[in-house]
C-alpha cells in the first residue's frame, strides 16, 4: 500500500498492544519527533539476546569471513595488519552506543586514546561506567555528541570507527567527506556496517530465502520472547520504521557506494546477514545453549545463507579505508 508506507502488519502490531493494554509506548513515540525520537529510541542500555549478534557461532562465522580465522575478531586483525606497531593512536568512534565495540578495539593495545560519541546520555553513562569497571578508562573516553554535527574544526584522528552507526546517517555524500576531514591524511576509516535495503525494505528474494529457512526450523526454535511462534519474516512498513526510529537504515543502500566514492578502500570483507539477520531476528535466544543439536541447526542456517549470497549479495560488510589522496 502506497509503496509500503503502511501495511496490514502495522494494524496487527497495534491490535496486539491494545489487547495487552500496552499502547503507551506507541503514543509516546507519536509525541516526539526527529532527533528527539532517535535519542528516546536508543535510551535503553539492555543488550538484546534475541538478535543474531548474540549467538557465539554467528560471531565465529563473522570472524572467519572478516579476518579469515574463527578465533580472530576483526579489531585484532585490523590492529595487526594496519595499525602495528603503533600503540599511541588517537581514535574516534561514531555512534558508540553502550561502548561494547569500543572496549574490544581499546583492548587491541593500538590506541593511546579512543573517544566514543553518541546522542544518548544513558548509553554514554553506561559506556563510561563499563570502561572504568574494566580498567580501560585511561584509554577510553565517552561523551554525548551528534556525529552528524562534527566538522573539520574538531581535532583530527588517526582512526575513525563507524561500527553499526553509519547506516543511521543520511545525506551521505555530504556527511562522509566531513568524516574524511576528521581523519589524518595517513589515517584510517574502519567500517563495520549494515549496507542492505534502506529502511529494511527486504527484497522478494530475501524474504523467500529467509522464510524457506524458517520453515525448516523446529517450532520450539522459532519461539519469540513473548511466547508467540515466528511464522515468517515480513517487510516492515516505511511508516513503522520512521515511527520506531527515523534514523534506522535511513539511506543504508547508498552507504557502500558512497564510501567507495569518498574513500580509498584498502580491504573489503562482506559477511552476509542477508538471510541470517532477518531469519534469526527475535528468535536468536533459542540458539545459545551450545548443544550439538543447536550446532547442527546453525550449520543448516549458515548453509542456507551461503546458498543465497551469490544471487542476493551481502547486507553487512567490514572495510578498511583511507581518505582519498592520502600520502603513503
Amino acid at each position: 500500500m502506497l509503496n509500503n508506507l503502511v501495511n496490514r502488519h502495522d494494524a496487527y502490531k497495534v491490535m496486539r498492544k491494545v489487547r495487552r493494554y500496552d499502547v503507551s509506548p506507541v503514543l509516546a513515540k507519536l509525541r516526539v519527533r526527529g532527533k528527539e525520537r532517535v535519542v528516546a529510541h536508543w535510551a535503553s542500555v539492555e543488550p538484546s539476546l534475541q538478535e543474531w549478534w548474540a549467538v557465539p557461532e554467528v560471531i565465529r562465522r563473522w570472524n572467519l569471513l572478516m579476518s579469515h580465522d574463527t578465533a580472530t575478531p576483526f579489531p585484532s586483525y585490523v590492529a595487526r595488519q594496519y595499525f602495528a606497531p603503533r600503540t599511541d593512536l588517537r581514535g574516534l568512534s561514531l555512534g558508540c552506543g553502550t561502548g561494547g565495540n569500543e572496549l574490544v578495539w581499546a583492548s587491541t593495545g593500538a590506541f593511546g586514546l579512543l573517544e566514543g560519541i553518541d546522542v544518548s546520555p544513558e548509553r554514554i553513562a553506561f559506556a563510561s561506567a563499563t570502561a572504568a569497571e574494566q580498567g580501560l578508562d585511561g584509554v577510553l573516553r565517552f561523551r554525548v555528541a551528534d556525529a552528524g554535527e562534527l566538522d573539520r574544526g574538531d581535532r583530527r584522528y588517526d582512526v575513525v570507527l563507524g561500527l553499526q552507526s553509519l547506516h543511521h546517517f543520511d545525506d551521505l555524500d555530504r556527511t562522509l567527506p566531513r568524516i574524511a576531514g576528521l581523519i589524518d591524511p595517513v589515517g584510517f576509516l574502519v567500517v563495520d556496517e549494515f549496507v542492505g535495503p534502506t529502511r529494511f525494505q527486504w527484497s522478494d528474494g530475501q524474504l523467500e530465502a529467509a522464510n524457506a529457512l524458517l520453515a525448516r526450523l523446529p517450532v520450539e526454535r522459532r519461539r519469540l520472547a513473548d511466547g508467540r511462534i515466528k511464522q515468517r519474516v515480513v517487510r516492515p512498513s516505511r511508516m513503522g520504521m520512521i515511527l520506531d526510529d527515523p534514523s534506522e537504515a535511513v539511506d543504508s543502500a547508498a552507504l557502500l557506494p558512497s564510501v567507495r566514492r569518498n574513500f580509498e578502500v584498502l580491504e573489503e570483507c562482506p559477511y552476509g546477514g542477508t538471510v541470517l539477520h532477518i531469519a534469526l531476528s527475535g528468535i536468536a535466544h533459542n540458539f545459545l545453549d551450545g548443544s550439538p543439536e543447536t550446532g547442527e541447526l546453525l550449520e543448516l542456517c549458515f548453509q542456507a545463507e551461503d546458498a543465497a549470497l551469490p544471487e542476493l549479495g551481502h547486507d553487512f560488510v567490514a572495510l578498511v579505508c583511507r581518505p582519498r589522496g592520502a600520502v603513503e
